[in-house]
């Protein structure tokens, strides 16, 4: 019973995976559907992961983990004989896979096999709304199509939102909807949609044209809603003012986002199987590469280059650069001039684009980016945004609302955690759980040399690239940093950029299928699923030896109420296998747990720790206990670790770099506080290369070299710490 408690505790912890070898003509319809329905095991059996969200996650940080399934899911659990038969589905579908997949036939890069992913899932509701008459003029330049995505969901609805302000009338301020202000508004399409009846009680309709009154959602809660039949790949929405014209002057084409973008297809279709080799690794930092047994990370791959942009100059112009293939004039940057003249005539030409962040700033850096941005809408280029609901102010989202005017190709999610019952989180929750992932990805299938992927920690915001308060007086439009409009402290911060088309490519598809989530409960599927393999002798070596010929990544992506832990299991994983020195950055320093005792471990090995934090975080837009949850982290370890404060003035340190024996570095979003590992979405870049480890190990001891070493215990607030206590997994 222990050992099918213990194989639900993992099966579950890799809760949505998916594989297709085709090795052969007669085998691969069978084999991609064996990946289909493994992928349809994980989505389900996520639904009991979540059961009681609240009380695993407790018992996880005592290092109870399989504790809740002797709880709630044994024999006499309503779920259990549901949840062991789909066990048992899997287990044997993953043996099949493994016993006919060797490792001679793999290189070692890439997946071992791939497969396509058919099954519709989940079900989203889209908003298409218009806040100006020119978006979708008739006639004019540059407008684009808006990509229908009724393909890919069990139900997509798609809402139509009239938030044009409304004008003086004599009808304002009568009551009845007649007399208020409306648009006259006609959608056709070459296949039928169902749309509401002609009247406010009657069923819905299923035809190929839709006409109705679209009234002024300012004035009238109106709620137009459609669905569209697989057949449909082309509409057009038709409207006009009636008070001012007697025909269409405004419209927008729909299309099935199938047919604008092969690329979205085969990046949110793809499986990746990756091989799990299970040999005699050792413990070490190659082991813990080649071994780990994680959903949601990529397999192994190479990169052509690497750029370190710690510079904030080096790290926005190379944004720039990448986007444009033009630099930003160093003399724009200097003089902060969000209005800055970019140069597209050597713009790559891209397919999607992908953009999140924990900000997204009305300022220079939220300027000059957005208008980079906006060309390659112009051009056609599907692009995603993914920034939290909570950061995000009127004048950040005026700022991407100019980003997709008249561009309807350019979506923006605005990420907003919801309870989908009492045991997954509080009602704090709601407020407190943020997207956390920083990232800025250019996919092109036209010039593959042209995809790139920048990831780290900096968000979009000016306080990451300038040291100096911005003003912008003369920008109504801005943040006014200078004049106190909002809290302003310089960021050290620390990004790279890797080239190499198969990674990037990778990485796109983990991050569309996140944003292809079921909103509610978060569930999304895995874009991988990992393959045990016996290795033999020469296969270890073999392995062993590819990262001293080419540098080895994997990315990794993590949303922990989810994903069963999966991002703190890949720490204490990864300090475990650390055999002489172990160097961290983190702005924030309160591991779990499981976490500290991994430590612990590491420095029973004689492992040398070394660790910059900060403790005065004035400036930094958090409440103040926030130092004494620092101040708490630092005490615990004290005594075994070496630890350092950063100490320059007006700045605070925010890189995240991780570096393990001079051979294994990770780049991530990731802050090492329970938060990072128990509420916020997160990624990072896992390189295994020497050549790599030691300049990303030169820039953490330049950090550690500029700060001092602490040596006696912090005090921390007896009140402070009894709230920190309370609300212990929110720090």
């Amino acid at each position: 019973m222990n050992k099918l408690l213990g194989g639900l505790a993992l099966a579950i912890t890799l809760l949505t995976s998916c594989t297709g070898p085709q090795r052969a003509p007669s085998s691969v319809m069978y084999d991609d559907e064996r990946a289909n329905r493994i992928q349809e095991i994980d989505v389900e059996l996520s639904r009991y992961w979540n059961k009681d969200w609240k009380y695993n996650q407790e018992l996880f940080q005592k290092g109870k983990e399989n504790a809740k399934f002797q709880k709630d899911l044994d024999h006499a659990n309503e779920n259990w004989p549901r949840v062991e038969a789909l066990l048992n589905e899997r287990n044997a579908e993953i043996n099949q896979l493994s016993s006919k997949l060797y490792l001679r036939e793999w290189s070692g890069l890439g997946p071992w096999f791939e497969a396509t992913f058919r099954p519709r899932l989940f079900e989203k509701e889209e908003v298409l709304r218009i806040r100006s008459m020119d978006d979708f003029k008739f006639g004019s330049s540059h407008q684009g199509s808006f990509p229908i995505e009724h393909q890919f969901y069990s139900t997509y609805i798609l809402r139509f939102e009239n938030d044009l302000p409304v004008e003086n009338s004599p009808f304002r301020d009568e009551k009845s909807n007649n007399q208020k202000k409306y648009l006259k508004a006609r959608l056709e399409c070459d296949g039928d949609i169902i749309h509401p009846g002609g009247w406010i009680f009657s069923s819905e309709q299923q035809s190929r044209v839709y006409e109705f009154n679209w009234y002024y959602n300012q004035e009238n809660g109106q709620k137009v809603r459609v669905k569209f039949t697989p057949r449909v790949n082309y509409c057009r929405l038709s409207f006009y003012d009636p008070e001012k014209s007697k025909t269409w002057t405004n419209g927008v084409q729909l299309v099935d986002l199938g047919r604008v973008s092969k690329e979205w297809i085969k990046l949110t279709n793809q499986i990746d199987i990756c091989a799990r080799p299970d040999g005699n690794f050792g413990n070490d930092t190659t082991a813990f590469f080649w071994k780990q047994d994680f959903n949601y990370t990529t397999c192994p791959q190479t990169f052509d280059k690497l750029v370190n942009l710690r510079d904030p100059y080096v790290s926005i112009n190379q944004k720039i650069l990448a986007l444009t293939g033009s630099p930003l004039s160093r003399k724009d940057f200097n003089n902060k001039n969000p209005l800055a003249e970019l140069d597209f005539s050597k713009a790559p030409k891209f397919d999607i684009i992908w953009v999140s962040s924990l900000n997204f700033s009305a300022d220079f850096y939220g300027m000059v980016l957005s208008s980079a941005l906006r060309y390659h809408g112009q051009q056609g280029t599907q692009i995603r945004i993914l920034v939290p609901e909570v950061t995000m102010t009127k004048k950040d989202k005026a700022i991407l609302d100019r980003l997709q005017q008249g561009l309807p190709n350019i979506k923006v999610q605005y990420y907003k955690y919801v309870l989908s019952d009492e045991n997954n989180g509080g009602w704090f929750d709601k407020f407190h759980r943020v997207n956390h992932t920083k990232l800025i990805i250019g996919h092109s299938s036209t010039n593959t040399k042209d995809s790139f992927l920048i990831t780290g920690g900096r968000n979009i915001r000016d306080s990451y690239i300038f040291s100096d308060t911005p003003f912008y007086k003369a920008y109504k439009y801005l943040k006014n940093y200078g004049d106190g409009e909002e809290a302003y402290v310089y960021y050290d911060d620390f990004e790279i950029e890797i080239r190499g088309y198969a990674f990037v490519k990778s990485v796109m598809a983990q991050m569309l299928s996140f944003w292809m989530r079921d909103p509610e409960t978060q569930r999304h599927r895995s874009t991988n699923i990992n393959v045990p393999k016996e290795a033999s002798v020469d296969q270890v070596m073999r392995l062993r030896s590819l990262p001293y010929a080419a540098p080895l990544v994997r990315h990794i992506t993590s949303m922990p109420y989810f994903d069963g832990y999966q991002l703190e299991k890949f720490y204490i994983d990864m300090i475990d296998s650390a055999q002489s020195e172990l160097l961290l950055t983190t702005p924030y320093f309160r591991p779990s747990v499981a976490i500290s005792a991994a430590l612990d471990r590491a420095v029973q090995r004689k492992v040398k720790v070394k660790i910059i934090t900060r403790i005065h975080l004035a400036g930094d837009g958090t409440p103040k206990i926030a130092e004494d949850v620092n101040k708490q982290g630092i005490n615990r370890h004290l005594k075994n670790v070496e630890i350092f404060e950063w100490t320059q003035p007006n700045s605070i340190m925010h890189s995240k770099i991780l570096v393990i024996d001079k051979k294994l570095s990770f780049i991530s979003s990731v802050n090492m506080n329970r938060r990072s590992f128990i509420h916020d979405t997160e990624s990072g870049v896992l390189i295994l290369h020497g050549p790599t480890a030691l300049e990303m190990r030169k820039e953490a001891l330049d950090y550690i070299s500029k700060g001092r070493r602490i040596t006696a215990q912090e005090k921390v607030g007896w009140i402070n710490s009894t709230l920190i206590d309370w609300g212990d997994s929110l720090f």
